[in-house]
């Protein structure tokens, strides 16, 4: 029923868990022992508790040939399966944080033949951030028990007025076997293989109203950032300097609020000081589900007058949504002492704004040697041959090589988009390789599982996407856009299907099917990068 992960720092001691929820649907009464699970790491072998169930006579138990109503929010007692979509607040002001939570909601009642496939809703006029991670409970309804997969986003608005946040789609494959008689048994065998009943669950468009920042207190110096328990700092990497040393200064700003849409802040005029911009960085966390961030501007300062100086404090202006005020911030000042210049000793590096390093290496005087009383001829050298002429021009096609790497290694660092793409076939055939290692070792159901993700992540880098977000109708529509006929689209799709429903029926499949789907996924993912 999906999985979650998590990481913690405390104390300086790093832990991470890694969550894995399975729903188990009992078919009989009677005691059972799930067995304890081995887990074999670095020659460790780890073992978990056993776990007895006992299953009893229900009262809510189905009739055979009884088929429960899908996706009802509304009459959640007679729906087996259904999702939900909430909002924390509908009524915020522009750029604050709104917490949207879709819940998956499953009593067990009835069975999937794949994993459910999630599509976002549409959030124009929003900032979008995903919130993971994903959350399992279970929850009490109407006397019935369910389990509650839920997923979250941050949605920030762009501007004032009326918007709708649309309706998230989830589709799912029933196994309607469990709700039929056992003479079904050989229509039951068709359907584990990708046959079923395709439903699609819809949550309902949720109505936000956004205001405006109001202009009332407004400071001069306002931002537009929105966001609470702001705080700024100044540093210098020294505060002893001569006059014509760079200073480094950062300023840094931290709290929640979504400092992706945040302008770098401005220093004042020092008076005495050159200031140049030498860049600015931006980070964001989602803790405990709340958008929070760290920006942080480098300037560099070149004191022009001796004596002592200070920095005066900088300040800034942002709006509080939930005191529903302007609040002003602002560092500490700093105290300089600038010392008279002396001259340049040794290397020293001074920072621009373009992002590049002037290294000053030195300053001198090349004196002319005096002519030679008498020259004589030494008669023939290497260097008067053409070869010694042809080896000037290596340097010069090591300059071009080095510059042709550096622009390919710089775009593709600033291009994230085709840095996947061009890493996407290597990627997959990594995966199938594990899948292989994973062949040999007779585990059947993770060379299906581990197959499918080399096939998602592969489409996932070429379309610059996350593989846990990807549906088998994107990859579809991506393949047409890439003017692949049908014909040779189908391949990617039945893989896919296949591996996923190999998910719920491992046991029924075999080594000779296991490696052909490996060899498939292979030989597909070989043809589409060809192409």
């Amino acid at each position: 029923a999906g999985s979650s992960q998590s990481f913690s720092f405390i104390n300086g001691q790093r832990s991470a868990s890694l969550q894995f929820t399975y729903v188990l649907v009992p078919r009989k009464e009677g005691r059972y022992t799930i067995e304890p699970i081995r887990y074999e790491t670095d020659g460790s072998i780890y073992t978990s508790n056993p776990v007895t169930i006992d299953v009893v006579k229900s009262s809510s138990t189905l009739p055979p040939h009884a088929e429960p109503t899908v996706g009802s929010p509304e009459d959640a007692a007679d729906s087996p399966i259904f999702i939900r979509a909430k909002v924390d607040r509908d009524t915020v002001y522009v750029n604050q944080q709104i917490t949207w939570t879709m819940g998956f909601y499953t009593d067990g009642r009835v069975d999937l033949l794949r994993s459910p496939e999630y599509s976002p809703p549409n959030a124009e006029g929003f900032w979008v951030e995903d919130l993971p991670p994903q959350q399992n409970f279970y929850k009490l309804i109407d006397g019935t028990k369910y389990l509650v997969n839920e997923i979250k986003r941050g949605l920030f608005p762009t501007a004032p007025g009326q918007y709708r946040i649309g309706a998230a789609r989830v589709e799912i494959m029933l196994d309607d076997f469990g709700t039929r008689g056992f003479d079904d048994i050989f229509n039951r065998r068709l359907r584990t293989f990708g046959f079923g009943k395709p439903r699609t669950l819809t949550t309902d468009e949720i109505a936000v109203t956004v205001l405006a920042l109001p202009s009332r207190g407004r400071p001069v110096n306002f931002s537009g950032l929105v966001g609470r328990s702001l705080t700024v700092s100044l540093k210098t990497d020294k505060q002893v300097v001569e006059a014509g040393e760079p200073v480094n200064v950062t300023l840094e700003i931290k709290g929640e609020g979504n400092f992706k849409t945040m302008a770098a802040p401005q220093m004042p005029e020092l008076p005495g000081f050159k200031l140049y911009e030498s860049g600015s960085t931006s980070e964001l966390f989602k803790n405990d589900y709340v958008v929070s961030g760290k920006k942080r501007s480098e300037f560099v300062l070149i004191p022009q007058v001796e004596g002592a100086t200070v920095i005066p404090p900088v300040q800034m202006s942002y709006f509080d949504p939930e005191a529903r005020e302007y609040k002003t911030i602002q560092t500490t000042a700093v105290q300089m002492e600038i010392k008279p210049g002396t001259k340049e000793k040794g290397r020293q590096i001074v920072f621009t704004g373009s992002g590049e390093d002037i290294e000053v290496l030195g300053r001198d005087i090349h004196y002319i040697h005096p002519v030679p009383a008498q020259t004589l001829a030494t008669g023939s050298r290497l260097y008067w041959g053409t070869g010694y002429a042809a080896l000037h021009a290596v340097p010069l096609l090591a300059v071009i090589v080095s510059l042709v790497v550096e622009r390919r290694r710089k775009r593709f660092s600033g291009d994230i988009r085709a840095l996947r793409r061009r890493r996407a076939a290597g990627e997959a055939e990594k995966r199938i390789g594990k899948a292989r290692d994973l062949l040999r070792k007779g585990q059947l159901a993770e060379v299906f599982a581990t197959v499918s993700g080399a096939v998602r992540g592969y489409f996932a880098d070429k379309m610059n996407k996350s593989a846990s977000g990807v549906t088998i109708e994107e990859i579809s529509a991506y393949l047409r856009e890439q003017r692949i006929s049908e014909e040779d689209a189908e391949p990617v799709v039945s893989i896919l299907r296949i591996c996923d429903g190999a998910q719920y029926s491992a046991a029924s499949m075999s080594p000779d099917q296991a490696s052909r789907i490996v060899k498939q996924a292979c030989d597909v993912i070989t043809s589409l990068e060809r192409r």
